[in-house]
């Protein structure tokens, strides 16, 4: 069983995520974790050549599909959970095409280029308002760059994984089950909703095997 979490920058994936690893370790679950757009080990071309192509839209759209093929070689998926901090999801919204015609390619363009990287089983996708994601991203004064932070980029973003849930069985990933999350509440709330959604997908795995 993968289960991933998505959702556009402040949303709080990552808090999220780490939460969720604690969590299963004290309650002794087994599980692997994979992050697709965590950097490789910094001995490597890709790493070394950031800083130099960081401003190179076509180089870092391939780095973070070295990214994503590296990390997804070093685990197993067949473990009885892999829990994702994003997945192959934010390979496809980041470039979602504007035509509607042009998705199918695109779709599969991008899952040629990711090949080592599976669809989740299932996708847990928290939603924040534009406005609150803002202002989350200006309260952590944090510098993702300045093409992240624009609200362009993040409405486009939110959009794509909209019209990707839904149009989902179209596009090939009928069997790819989605739960929208609201993150704009309290973290504690929070996640609890989301550790009990991975909870009842993994004993429902459990109970199918």
């Amino acid at each position: 069983m993968y289960i991933a979490l998505e959702g556009t920058k402040g949303t709080g994936k990552s808090t999220i995520f780490s939460q969720l690893e604690i969590a299963l370790q004290y309650d002794g679950i087994q599980f692997a974790t994979f992050s697709p757009t965590k950097p490789m080990p910094t001995d490597l071309w890709w790493e070394k050549a950031y800083a130099q192509y960081s401003e190179v839209d076509q180089f870092i759209e391939e780095l973070y599909h070295a990214r994503a093929n590296h990390h997804a070689k070093k685990i197993s998926f067949d473990e009885p959970l892999v829990l994702g901090d994003r997945s192959i999801l934010t390979s496809f919204v980041t470039r979602w095409p504007q035509e509607s015609q042009k998705l199918n390619e695109y779709i599969q363009h991008t899952r040629a280029q990711e090949y080592a990287v599976p669809v989740p089983d299932m996708v847990i996708y928290l939603d924040l308002p534009i406005e609150v994601t803002l202002q989350r991203l200006a309260n952590r004064e944090r510098n993702y760059g300045l093409r992240d932070e624009q609200i362009e980029r993040l409405i486009q973003a939110k959009m794509a994984y909209e019209e990707f849930f839904k149009f989902k069985n179209e596009l090939g990933f009928t069997a790819l089950k989605y739960q929208y999350v609201d993150a704009n509440q309290n973290e504690t709330e929070l996640f609890s909703q989301v550790y009990n959604l991975v909870k009842n997908e993994l004993e429902k795995s459990m109970n199918f095997q």
